[in-house]
């Protein structure tokens, strides 16, 4: 009884320094957005996870512990960014174009606590307290133009004369959504240019204090002779490494305060680096590890919620009703109902959860209802495209041959597989599957004995010989128009196919050219369009396809991820998008021209 009185008194005494410390704050202050939000927060006035109350609770607790560590809040310079965004920002985008930039209580919250506590450093100069923020918010909450914003504020009202601004993301092109988004706001707003900004194709300057921005990828020509006094890194779900981050970070050594930003939504590694550093994030919000530089903000579901529910979205989508409808999200709930392929999609980048276990990416009654015969003359007769996949000789190697539609959108599926033969007992234990019957397994249309679904060449290797005759016999026959292929472990078969007459057509392997033939080849499925025949090598390799998806919905199958062997599949989507048609557009623009300035 006396030990819970004594814990009752504690907790009273805490309760009143923390009423008398946010009695010393101006009651202006303490009606401001961002604290009626943590009030909001605390009280459950605004629904959220349990990782954002955890922030807003560290919040209050840095006020108690604020005299005691050198801390204070500079009201001014916690709102002047918010202002910045009020006054000066308008929307560029969509219906609320023109309009001011109005920051949401969780977006204010943010920026408040990013600028507004201060500290002094060891030469006793006040420098911002803030030095990392990590923010995990769905898709579609605002992020992008929230990080645009804030970039364009730091490189003129920061007080940092040369102050280098970078967007960092695995790739260039990732970046320059946010670095084009904070482009727009400058083309579109007059008084940003009188102040003093200005856009190029490759960096947004401001030239008072000789500042500027620029993308920053990590498959950029150099990421050498930086000072990034603010780095943003961008979905770092998607980075694979360290490489980009630490290098910005590193490159802000001279710099007095500098600040990081890492943006994201969850994704599907569940061992990489995002992972890991949100981890250590959380850490800090549950009082395991300390950190005062650290500012926290992870929008999600709780643990035990029901993901299903739409009463939880809010939780990973705190501008739900402002920049995400749940008209949309409820659209992109059924797409998951419908194909359940798109869970893991849905989970990552609108419930913010983390995804690892691979799902189904087309289920087997579909694939069943395509196994109906080829219609074998549609190949010459409609016109058809190939393609190799090649991997190494010691694995299995794929040639597809898909036919152009017929008038009712069908098209028919041809696929051979080839492996070493001396290798096809081990690989049946390793696979778990009948190599050896496939070996031996007739084709639906087979010519002769040894014309089976897998095709064993003698040897511990696939022998390239073999797969040459078949690609020479099969584009002849069936007046082929090229076929595509992967560079990768080409050299040895591309020679000889273009002096037989085969006509070749280098596929490149990225995720941007996968994305259109492989929706395409999962709508014929699904929609019981393709014909495959009785190809059994082909049913099961599909049961071990898992499809990643970037945020903005491009997709491929990816070997790495997937539990089965899947050339056969890959094979077959680059045919199709041997058939695909697209359009293209010249590179000669003045735009090309870095240093053109680009105004509108």
């Amino acid at each position: 009884m006396f030990k819970t009185l004594k814990i009752n008194k504690l907790k009273n005494l805490k309760i009143f320094i923390r009423i008398k410390k946010l009695m010393q704050i101006p009651k202006e202050i303490q009606n401001s957005i961002p604290f009626q939000y943590a009030a909001d927060v605390k009280s459950g006035a605004i629904v959220t996870g349990l990782r954002i109350k955890q922030a807003v609770d560290r919040f209050y607790k840095l006020i108690d512990s604020a005299d005691k560590k050198g801390y204070w809040l500079d009201h001014k310079k916690g709102f002047a960014v918010i202002r910045f965004f009020e006054k000066i920002l308008k929307h560029t985008k969509g219906k609320s174009a023109g309009l001011p930039f109005i920051l949401s209580p969780f977006q204010q919250f943010r920026f408040y606590n990013t600028y507004a506590w201060q500290t002094k450093n060891e030469s006793g100069e006040t420098i911002r307290l803030i030095r990392n923020v990590y923010v995990k918010i769905g898709k579609k909450n605002g992020k992008t133009a929230e990080e645009a914003g804030d970039g364009l504020f730091i490189m003129s009202f920061d007080n940092e004369e040369g102050a280098e601004v970078y967007i960092g993301a695995t790739k260039e092109d990732q970046a320059k959504l946010c670095f084009n988004q904070a482009a727009d706001f400058v083309n579109a707003i007059p008084v940003l240019k009188h102040l003093g900004f200005r856009t190029y194709q490759k960096e947004i300057k401001f030239l008072p204090k000789a500042a500027f921005m620029k993308p920053l990828g990590g498959d950029s020509k150099t990421q050498d002779g930086i000072n990034s006094h603010k780095s943003t890194l961008d979905e770092y779900h998607a980075h694979k490494d360290d490489s980009v981050k630490e290098n910005l970070e590193s490159s802000s050594a001279s710099r007095l305060q500098p600040l990081t930003t890492t943006i994201t939504t969850a994704g599907t590694n569940v061992h990489g680096v995002c992972k890991n550093f949100e981890d250590s994030c959380i850490n800090i919000l549950e009082g395991v590890s300390e950190d005062d530089t650290f500012l926290i903000m992870i929008h999600d579901l709780d643990e035990n919620d029901n993901w299903q529910d739409p009463a939880n979205w809010i939780k990973a989508n705190p501008n739900l009703g402002v920049t995400v409808s749940m008209d949309f999200l409820l659209k992109e709930y059924q797409k998951t109902v419908n194909q359940p392929s798109k869970i893991p999609n849905f989970q990552t980048k609108h419930l913010n959860m983390w995804v690892d276990a691979p799902t189904v990416w087309v289920e087997s009654k579909y694939w069943d209802a395509c196994m109906v015969p080829i219609q074998y003359q549609n190949f010459a007769k409609l016109g058809n495209c190939g393609a190799l996949d090649l991997s190494s000789t010691t694995d299995l190697t794929a040639f597809a041959n898909i036919s152009e539609p017929d008038e009712k959108g069908f098209r028919d599926l041809d696929v051979w597989c080839f492996c070493p033969l001396d290798t096809i007992e081990k690989r049946s234990k390793e696979d778990r599957v009948p190599y050896k019957y496939w070996a031996n397994l007739k084709r639906d249309n087979a010519k002769h004995p040894k014309d089976t679904f897998l095709i064993a060449t003698p040897g511990n290797m696939v022998d390239y010989n073999i797969v040459f005759n078949k690609v020479v016999e099969i584009t002849s026959e069936r007046k082929t128009s090229h076929v595509e292929y992967d560079r990768k472990f080409s050299a040895g078969l591309i020679t000889p196919l273009i002096e037989a007459g085969v006509e070749l057509s280098p596929f490149t392997q990225t995720l941007m050219n996968y994305t259109s033939p492989t929706k395409e080849f999962e709508r014929l499925i699904r929609s019981a369009k393709l014909r495959v025949g009785s190809n059994p090598i082909l049913k099961w390799m599909l049961s071990g396809c898992v499809p990643i998806y970037d945020t903005n919905e491009n997709v491929r199958i990816d070997k790495s991820k997937s539990t089965k062997r899947i050339d056969g599949i890959i094979a077959s989507i680059m045919a199709l998008a041997g058939t695909l048609s697209e359009e293209t557009e010249s590179s000669q623009s003045k735009y090309n021209d870095p240093s053109v300035e680009i105004t509108f």
